[in-house]
């Protein structure tokens, strides 16, 4: 057998709960379009990679639930320590989600927060530093609600 046979995959989160369609929105509610897209691309991932495993001898994967993880995150901040689950940290406009932090795209006035250690995002579609890294040792090391049918380190260290 040659080639690789242990990967790791993300699914991703919910691209129309980020702060950029939230501050298009006249609510600043989600784009349910986007959800729905981003819901069954994920549910499609997963339904290939089992699949494979069943196919392809020697197939060891994890597979990250972004999804439900992140949106968690964002709808019970306090819960993972941060006080701001839906607002960015930096950028302008509503939900701060125009691009444009650190004056990107030529757009000079942008507001940025004192401590973006309490933001689950930092930026109109990026996390926080924080968020990251809880994110990241929930993929190593988090429970199967996280990361299936194995997180990252039972995928590497013991298989």
């Amino acid at each position: 057998m040659n080639g690789g046979r242990k990967f790791g995959f993300l699914g991703l989160w919910n691209f129309g709960c980020l702060p950029a369609p939230r501050a298009h929105s006249e609510d600043g509610s989600c784009l349910e379009e986007a959800s729905f897209v981003t819901k069954l691309h994920n549910t499609q991932l997963s339904l290939l990679l089992q699949k494979l495993e069943k196919q392809l001898q020697g197939f060891k994967y994890s597979y990250t639930n972004s999804y439900d993880f992140i949106t968690e995150m964002t709808h019970n901040p306090s819960k993972y320590g941060f006080k701001e689950g839906k607002m960015a940290c930096c950028g302008s406009g509503a939900y701060r989600g125009i691009n444009s932090c650190g004056g990107k795209r030529g757009i000079e006035n942008y507001e940025l927060c004192e401590n973006p250690n309490e933001y689950v995002f930092f930026d109109y579609m990026h996390l926080s530093e924080r968020a990251y890294q809880f994110f990241a040792h929930q993929m190593w090391s988090g429970n199967l609600s996280v990361s299936w049918p194995y997180n990252l380190r039972t995928l590497f260290a013991e298989l």
